[in-house]
């Protein structure tokens, strides 16, 4: 077994304020947070060539049929320099869980295998503003089909948010001043499910901030709970890993509340469902016609 565990945790301990312990108090974030595995392009003077990247991301209640969406980062979805979209984006939930040692695009050594999406989500204002510019609008969604997406380990239903299960997203304001959870993996642990538990405190006007996570790249994405019942591993998603300072413990959020992140949702759930070459497989939202 290559991952940490999902289960096994106290819910004393997985309450207990944490810089960066490993999760192990399972339940419904065990299952429905995963890696997202995708390529991003880079260009030198010369030549642009597709590399691999990593990040992290949560299946989210969505009351659709036919298919699953799940919440990230807008840098895990679309590269603002080159203005292009990821492309072989997989998803693999309960990562954790794998058999393997590493992150890989082995679907066969993962728990529940791998769903690759469809199309990604974001907001114009991150797309043309440019970094740091950008990062109030540091939310994104993938949307997976039902049908046809999943590869690797058999599993019961191809439908990403049957097997995984999912976390309702609130877009109502978290409470500062209270503990939540964020959580993710960290490329440094990986392929471990990483979580942090601190107070929920602001970082200027436009993000949240854990002044004490140790969560760092790869975790990107990942949930923010508040509050979590750590019995069920379940509760609301109120931002997702975003940034934080080379160096320095800390980790920003942005607000998903008061912004477009409602109405991204919304064209995750109606959009239909397309085909595009690399670089394209997204729609970007000018949250004016929302």
């Amino acid at each position: 077994r290559g991952g940490g565990g999902g289960g096994g945790g106290t819910t004393e301990f997985c309450n207990a304020t944490t810089a960066n312990s490993g999760w192990s108090c399972g339940g419904a974030v065990q299952t429905a947070a995963g890696r997202i595995y995708f390529e991003m392009q880079y260009c030198s003077r010369r030549s642009c060539t597709w590399y691999g990247y990593v990040c992290s991301g949560t299946v989210a209640t969505d009351s659709t049929s036919g298919r699953s969406i799940i919440i990230t980062a807008a840098h895990c979805v679309y590269d603002d320099v080159n203005g292009l979209f990821a492309r072989n984006v997989l998803f693999i939930p309960d990562q954790d869980g794998t058999s393997g040692t590493s992150t890989d695009s082995n679907c066969g050594n993962d728990p529940m295998g791998c769903w690759t999406t469809s199309f990604g989500v974001i907001d114009k204002n991150w797309a043309d503003r440019g970094w740091p510019n950008n990062i109030p609008w540091d939310y994104a969604y993938y949307v997976v089909s039902d049908t046809g997406a999943h590869a690797g380990t058999a599993v019961s239903s191809d439908a990403l948010d049957v097997t995984a299960g999912s976390l309702p997203v609130d877009f109502t304001t978290p409470s500062t001043g209270s503990p939540a959870h964020a959580l993710g993996y960290s490329y440094q642990d990986d392929p471990n499910f990483m979580y942090t538990v601190d107070t929920l405190a602001t970082s200027g006007s436009s993000n949240w901030w854990l002044a004490n996570s140790g969560l760092t790249g790869g975790s990107s994405g990942g949930p923010w709970v508040q509050p979590m019942n750590t019995t069920s591993g379940s509760g609301p998603i109120v931002s997702v890993n975003s940034w934080g300072y080379t160096g320095s413990p800390g980790m920003a959020g942005p607000k998903l509340s008061g912004t477009s992140a409602n109405c991204l949702f919304s064209k995750a759930k109606a959009t239909a469902f397309f085909t595009a070459g690399d670089g394209a497989e997204g729609i970007v939202v000018d949250p004016t016609t929302c």
